[in-house]
């Protein structure tokens, strides 16, 4: 899904909307470049009946200059590939 967004008030309104419908990955993009992203991220174990339990939803936000920037990378090509 797509968005423009010409205000700050319009990104968080649609970053919180994706992040309510669970979607994976959140991207900011300024023309063609990516300016940040949110991932993701699902934490848990299954207990000894079998069942998952989730610890820890939610998201990390991520950006060019950080930790891992090569992921960040692919991850951004990834998403271009599939607009």
């Amino acid at each position: 899904m797509s968005y423009q967004a010409a205000r700050l008030k319009d990104i968080l309104f649609h970053a919180r909307i994706a992040m309510e419908d669970g979607d994976d990955t959140i991207a900011v993009f300024h023309g063609d470049c990516c300016i940040g992203m949110w991932d993701r991220e699902l934490e848990g174990h299954v207990d000894s009946a079998g069942t998952t339990i989730v610890d820890h939803d939610g998201y990390e936000l991520k950006r060019p200059g950080g930790r891992s920037p090569q992921t960040f990378a692919m991850t951004v090509a990834k998403l271009q590939g599939a607009a």
